[in-house]
């Protein structure tokens, strides 16, 4: 991103006149930038936060459904008190194998995730926000798909 942003704001400076060419040339180095570090994955589940009382949300979360063949692993919002408070729900789900799947649910019942390829013991973790300003990751726990 910096380097397209100096690429487009690069311009000429000459004065037009061709160059002397006993003048020596400085010559351009560009240095690498490092690649940005990963964040490392964890099976571990960390802690959670309780929504404010009157939005409590809930969410089933079930492994081997809708498919055992496939090693589905299944994420539903189910509503609550606090449904209609719910401006975004962020799920990340973490597989046994090291693969991290990001994705939203929109705040309506019965809206739901299926992950495939999920055998395995999985991490999901489910972040809420509120329209009264409040982001309360509320689910961090392991489902295993058999």
């Amino acid at each position: 991103m910096l380097l397209l942003a100096f690429s487009l704001s690069a311009a000429c400076t000459g004065s037009g006149e061709p160059a002397d060419p006993t003048t020596p040339r400085e010559t351009a180095t560009i240095a690498e930038t490092p690649a940005p570090t990963a964040t490392p994955v964890s099976l571990t589940p960390g802690p959670t936060e309780t929504a404010p009382p009157g939005k409590e949300v809930e969410f089933q979360l079930t492994g081997g459904y809708p498919s055992r063949i496939t090693n589905d692993l299944y994420i539903a919002f189910s509503g609550g008190k606090g449904q209609d408070y719910v401006t975004n729900i962020d799920v990340r789900v973490t597989k046994s194998t090291g693969e991290v799947i990001t994705d939203t649910l929109q705040p309506i019942r019965g809206e739901e995730i299926i992950i495939h390829n999920a055998k395995g013991e999985n991490r999901v973790e489910i972040t809420v926000s509120f329209v009264t300003g409040g982001t309360f990751k509320i689910k961090d726990q392991i489902v295993k798909v058999p």
